[in-house]
């Protein structure tokens, strides 16, 4: 959890970016200043500013506070994922990634209006209980109007002290008018994987997160599956509905899982000739059994790498509802000497059919709409799914 009150000393990067300008004026040869004119001048320019700020603002101003925001602030306004972390920042998004952190339980985005959009709750957390859903907006923190704020600033904001309330307010689709909901903050433990035999011998494997364990977990649910059916599995549901993605690596090993040949993913960078590709290693966990994928709004980033992945391999069946389109590569690029890191997007990702999946999504093999209202209601996707995959085992049976 974030400590507030701390901040890390920034004022020296100010002194770097001075040191360059005089370099590029004193030191390097002409010939590079020239060619380099315009940085120079963008670099004079923020220094220009910055000193005027701090000499003649209303208040005092606190020179460390002044670069963090305008490190960020210049980051940020390229997309809303790209940002400066300072190293407390840096520390904690390792916390994050395994699965242990303070908060609501929600991923959020900031979509291209300016609004704090929810791409996800996260299962059993306080703002999956509290009913919140994907696409819902936030638009008020304990009364304070977010629209203008950087998504880490919302952030920020909805994090805090276990057992602590917070009040957001809520816009839906649909509905009149926004509407407040009180949710008690909870140290988030997050289970990426949860796994049941199905009447009929079918396996449903339920992925929340593709967090540093994932791949391991899955392994196990297979196998537990197997056993408790004794290997008379008819096929298997792999559900990353409301899943908000998680690790680039364990995308890729949790999607090799499940193929013996084939591309998983490919990224490309602002250079469309340079292409990272990942390929699947022979071994499917599954033996080829038939894999049904439901996907909804909520599934985004390594979920749509999981989903495309096997849809375009043929090896398994999307249904469901198109799903989020967050498909851009965030690279974690370390500053050194305690000055934290910068995240930035440095590329986008593609299926195995050249896809991009950023803004787009994964669209579904079916579409199926679901129209959960409470606890008792039908879950028409998951019905869908069963069904698809008794008339297939039904069919094999028939060809063998």
């Amino acid at each position: 959890m974030k400590n507030f009150s701390y901040i890390v000393p920034k004022f020296r990067i100010l002194y770097f970016l001075l040191a360059i300008i005089l370099a590029s004026i004193l030191i390097v040869p002409k010939t590079y200043a020239s060619d380099h004119h315009e940085d120079i001048d963008l670099f004079k320019l923020f220094l220009r500013v910055f000193t005027e700020a701090e000499k003649k603002y209303v208040d005092e101003i606190d020179k460390d506070q002044l670069m963090d925001s305008a490190l960020k602030g210049m980051l940020n306004s390229l997309d809303p994922y790209s940002t400066y972390l300072s190293e407390e920042d840096f520390e904690e998004m390792d916390i994050d990634t395994k699965g242990f952190y303070g908060g609501l339980g929600l991923e959020v985005t900031l979509d291209d209006n300016g609004f704090v959009r929810i791409v996800s709750p996260i299962d059993d957390t306080p703002g999956s209980r509290a009913g919140l859903i994907s696409g819902d907006y936030i638009t008020g923190i304990d009364g304070e109007d977010v629209y203008g704020m950087s998504l880490d600033e919302a952030v920020d904001m909805m994090r805090g002290y276990a057992n602590t309330s917070i009040i957001l307010t809520i816009y839906r689709d649909g509905d009149d008018a926004p509407f407040d909901v009180e949710i008690v903050r909870e140290i988030i433990q997050i289970t990426p994987v949860k796994f049941e035999l199905l009447e009929d011998n079918i396996g449903y494997i339920r992925i929340s997160s593709f967090n540093d364990i994932a791949d391991k977990k899955i392994v196990s649910a297979v196998k537990e599956i197997n056993k408790k059916s004794n290997n008379n599995i008819k096929g298997f549901i792999i559900d990353i509905r409301n899943n908000p993605g998680g690790l680039l690596d364990q995308a890729i090993k949790v999607t090799d899982l499940f193929l013996d040949k084939g591309e998983i993913v490919s990224t490309k960078t602002r250079d469309q000739s340079r292409k990272q590709r990942f390929f699947a290693k022979k071994g499917d966990i599954t033996n080829g059994a038939e894999i049904i994928i439901i996907t909804n709004g909520g599934s985004a980033s390594a979920s749509e790498i999981f989903a495309g992945a096997l849809g375009d391999n043929k090896r398994a069946t999307v249904i469901g509802t198109k799903t989020f389109g967050k498909g851009s590569v965030q690279s974690i690029i370390p500053l050194g000497s305690g000055d934290g890191a910068i995240r930035l997007t440095t590329g986008k990702y593609y299926t195995p059919n050249d896809t991009s999946i950023d803004k787009v999504g994964i669209m579904p093999l079916y579409i199926i709409e679901n129209q959960i209202t409470d606890v008792d209601s039908e879950d028409l996707q998951l019905i869908y799914a069963k069904k698809l995959i008794n008339s297939r085992y039904r069919l094999r049976t028939l060809r063998d």
